[in-house]
């Protein structure tokens, strides 16, 4: 039977109003799935810019990343970094993908090392400091009365250090020096320091005392070696029990004294660092010492991983995370590099060191260190 116009009707609004509906259900499908694309894509993403990173440093880094206002500051960055502490030449040797993104020793020769090891494409040196003397005003006047210490302006000495090491190699003893009143005992001259077979400080000790003996002249030969090692040896094997890391020898040059420490290998940035904390000592006994010449202990990251990679490129651009480093008496790179930030808290050091020495090779450092600690044994 043929249908009525009416039925006609009522199936093209029928096949319309289904038509419609599956048009619906298709856009709506299509709305969901993007929908849940996107925000899986987001979720993703911010995963990816969420990490957790785990690092092994030197010690004297320790108190920075512990820092709450370093880890809010790194926290922008979507980071959330874990440091284990180690010496410098631990980290170079312990290099371990499986277990670290990130290895930052204080010392270009060993982030030399772990580059090659890790096979880095970049390496960033958020900031550096200067190898010192901590030292005693009463000692700067002895040694300045022996021609080894001179005073420039108020508030700091500079080291005549080839002329200090050669009373070392005399075996000269505080007593027998000029003037020697404040502090005329029988102990030996001698550098105190931390463990040169671990620390990076006493490493770069090394590497003055050896381009010093070397006529001037950087190690970079196993002649080099063989010549400077009767004299640069007898710096570390005379002072008897060393500290693995800078942390302890510094805790006992502020606890014990003169007495106890009156000359100390260190860094420039624990002795800033002290004082920004402890404005009360800054016109005090304690003084720097720079050696003539000297080396730059640069804190040098090298990136197993990309987060690894975040966290250096952070640390080197972030303009509070470099401002913080610089609380911590570390010198930084950029428009204000440190000094003149000190000088504004009364604290005194020279803007630019200009007699700067480069310290041996890793594979030259290596073998100085190996033939001292020969003579350990």
């Amino acid at each position: 039977m043929p249908l009525s116009s009416a039925q006609v009707d009522i199936r093209r609004v029928l096949g319309l109003v289904l038509a419609l509906l599956l048009l619906a259900g298709v856009g709506g499908g299509i709305w969901y799935s993007r929908r849940t694309l996107t925000h899986d894509r987001a979720a993703a993403l911010t995963a990816a810019a969420s990490a957790t990173v785990r690092g092994l440093i030197g010690s004297e880094k320790d108190a920075y990343f512990a820092d709450s206002r370093v880890i809010a500051a790194l926290a922008k960055h979507g980071l959330t970094v874990h440091v284990e502490k180690a010496g410098s030449r631990s980290i170079a040797q312990s290099y371990d993908p499986k277990r670290y993104d990130f290895g930052f020793p204080s010392g270009a020769p060993a982030a030399s090392e772990l580059k090659a090891a890790a096979k880095a494409s970049e390496t960033f040196v958020p900031f550096y400091t200067p190898i010192v003397l901590a030292s005693w005003k009463p000692i700067a006047g002895i040694l300045s009365a022996n021609a080894i210490v001179e005073q420039r302006g108020s508030d700091y000495f500079v080291t005549d250090l080839p002329k200090l090491l050669d009373l070392i190699d005399r075996r000269t003893r505080w007593r027998d020096l000029k003037n020697s009143g404040a502090f005329a005992t029988n102990k030996a001259v001698l550098i105190n320091s931390t463990d040169v077979r671990t620390s990076n400080s006493t490493a770069m000790y090394l590497a003055l005392a050896s381009y010093i003996v070397n006529n001037q002249s950087v190690v970079s030969s196993q002649a080099d070696v063989d010549l400077v090692m009767t004299k640069v040896a007898d710096l570390f094997v005379r002072q008897g029990f060393q500290e693995a890391s800078s942390s302890g020898p510094f805790e006992d040059y502020l606890a014990l004294g003169m007495g106890k420490t009156p000359l100390l290998v260190t860094y420039e940035s624990q002795l800033i660092a002290f004082w920004l904390s402890h404005p009360d000592k800054i016109r005090g006994d304690m003084v720097m010492l720079y050696p003539i010449p000297t080396v730059y202990s640069k804190h040098v990251l090298v990136p197993y991983t990309p987060s690894g990679r975040r966290v250096g490129e952070a640390l080197t651009t972030d303009p509070e995370l470099q401002a913080l480093a610089r609380e911590f008496g570390f010198r930084t790179g950029g428009n204000e590099k440190g000094p003149e930030v000190w000088a504004k808290r009364g604290i005194a050091v020279p803007d630019a060191l200009t007699d700067i020495v480069d310290p041996p090779s890793q594979e030259w450092l290596e073998k100085l260190i190996a033939s001292i600690e020969q003579r350990f044994k």
